[in-house]
């Protein structure tokens, strides 16, 4: 009986053997699949934080604002307030106004305006060029037509835009689907206050109760939607409202340049040119004054730029 006894137990023993083999080698199998989905994850969370840090930057606007001395004039109660909370600016555009400058002429700008006029009322001016004396004509600089109007542009702090919403849902269970998923506060979402879906554009303005809950979401590129136990990435962005106003088209006349032709048969190279004609019409007894700049044109011809 005592062999059969040292059998068994030598049976049990390897079976025990093979199971913690068998446990070691699961042990070790887990140990390698948990070592892969952390690599995994941190590779995810790398990307993810270099995406933070991407979308951080674009709404990051660095400007050096010169101080300026304000005056509070009124104080005003507005039954809605979320409007100055938004971010906004204006801009003045103005268009450059050309002026094509021919072989043989030259403009010349004053800083004073009136000396620009007493120079082109003379008309005639003899003015030494180098070894020559030329008669020059100074007659008015005819402008084509500008246009100038503003711009307004106005960031909201409660709205933003849902895009790239996949189909699959009716309009009304969309706009519910839509509220529901921006509410929830573990996504960085906010109570939802309306949701302005259109689908054929499959595109959803939102609005949020709360300022604020933009900012968070607006942290990322997208948002996750959840359809039928299926998770869909959504691209928000900011809503921008843009507004032009004031339109205006404008011609005229030149107030500070003046044109000067005469100089067709002129073989001296411009930047010389350039200089005695500056030195001719910086002096008082000569009808001129100080001279901001003069260009020539004795070969091809120059296109000209004005601004406002």
């Amino acid at each position: 009986m005592e062999p059969d006894k040292d059998n068994k137990n030598q049976v049990l023993k390897e079976q025990q053997l093979d199971e913690e083999s068998m446990n070691n080698e699961q042990n070790e199998g887990l140990l390698e699949e948990i070592r892969k989905e952390n690599i995994q994850l941190q590779q995810e969370i790398r990307k993810l934080e270099d995406e933070l840090q991407e979308a951080t930057t674009d709404f990051q606007v660095k400007e050096d604002i010169p101080e300026t001395q304000m005056k509070f004039t009124s104080l005003e109660n507005p039954e809605n307030d979320n409007k100055f909370l938004n971010i906004s600016c204006s801009f003045q555009v103005s268009s450059q106004v050309s002026y094509e400058l021919q072989k043989g002429q030259a403009l010349i700008t004053f800083e004073k305006e009136e000396v620009a006029q007493n120079v082109i009322k003379m008309g005639m001016h003899q003015v030494r060029l180098k070894d020559v004396s030329v008669a020059l004509t100074a007659k008015p600089v005819p402008l084509s037509t500008g246009v100038r109007f503003q711009v307004h542009i106005e960031v909201s702090k409660v709205m933003i835009i849902v895009t790239e919403i996949p189909d699959g849902l009716p309009e009304d269970q969309m706009r519910d689907k839509l509220a529901l998923s921006f509410s929830k506060s573990q996504n960085g979402g906010g109570e939802v206050e309306s949701v302005d879906y259109d689908k054929q554009s499959r595109s959803a303005v939102i609005t949020f109760v709360e300022p604020g809950v933009t900012d968070k979401i607006l942290k990322t590129r997208d948002y996750p939607l959840y359809i039928n136990q299926s998770c869909h990435r959504v691209v928000v962005s900011p809503y921008v409202e843009r507004r032009l106003q004031k339109y205006q088209i404008f011609s005229g006349i030149s107030k500070r340049t003046v044109l000067l032709t005469g100089m067709e048969h002129i073989w001296i190279d411009e930047e010389t040119v350039e200089d005695f004609i500056n030195i001719h019409f910086q002096l008082g007894k000569n009808g001129g004054g100080e001279v901001e700049v003069v260009k020539c044109s004795l070969g091809q011809p120059y296109v000209a730029y004005f601004e406002e």
